[in-house]
């Protein structure tokens, strides 16, 4: 009796693209991330519409963008052509302009995370694992930039753990994967009153005004946390 054939499927958890228009910058990008990681694969196309012709979905994508202009129009309607040519695929925008604004927004059209171009090549690294594993990273600098009054989490590792219970680490945890919380309360086994509760005390132990401000305040610890697992 025959063999029946095996298909096989390729792995789109490791297969990452780099969409960008200068050569130089993507090729960089490219190398940086296949010298990091094992077993990842990394493409590059020079913009979105190059990718969907020619590509195969991917777990990430990085849109990478330069000036005022370029990353206002890859904030407001990149991002969601990106999501549309593969539904799932998480976003990252890499741009030099790193305004409150631009962050809010691009988290608004559903990116999972956005990196500054002068961002440390371990940092970016760690940041993009990071979303991969489900997480969500922004540049704490910029979403903090509009405060008149900050109180950022003092640096040392166990600082948010001083701030927070381990409950409350487990909320922002699941914050930072952006679900709301009827999602959280599922995961949790909660009710939704009691996250919203812990919500709260979280957002005033960390003097955060939204959940955008907690991701961004929680970053420092979160991917200092994934990048020693990894080795970095």
């Amino acid at each position: 009796m025959p063999v029946p054939a095996v298909q096989i499927y390729r792995d789109t958890s490791a297969h990452v693209v780099v969409i960008c228009a200068n050569a130089l910058t993507r090729t960089c990008l490219m190398h940086c991330l296949t010298g990091s990681e094992t077993g990842l694969v990394v493409e590059g196309y020079a913009d979105v519409e190059e990718w969907g012709r020619r590509g195969q979905g991917a777990s990430i994508a990085l849109l990478c963008v330069t000036g005022t202009r370029e990353t206002t129009i890859a904030v407001e309607r990149m991002v969601r052509r990106v999501l549309a040519v593969t539904p799932g695929v998480r976003v990252v925008v890499i741009s030099d302009m790193k305004s409150a604004s631009d962050v809010s927004k691009a988290l608004e059209q559903g990116a999972s995370g956005f990196i500054a171009m002068d961002s440390n090549v371990d940092v970016a690294i760690a940041a993009i694992r990071l979303v991969r594993s489900g997480g969500v990273f922004v540049p704490s600098h910029s979403v903090m930039q509009s405060r008149t009054e900050t109180m950022p989490l003092p640096s040392g590792g166990g600082s948010l753990r001083d701030r927070v219970t381990a409950k409350q680490l487990e909320v922002v945890g699941l914050i930072r994967r952006g679900l709301p919380n009827k999602l959280i309360a599922a995961e949790l086994e909660m009710s939704e009153f009691t996250v919203k509760v812990h919500v709260r005390n979280i957002m005033k132990r960390l003097n955060a005004r939204n959940r955008t401000e907690v991701v961004a305040l929680t970053n420092a610890y979160f991917t200092r946390d994934y990048a020693t697992d990894d080795g970095i």
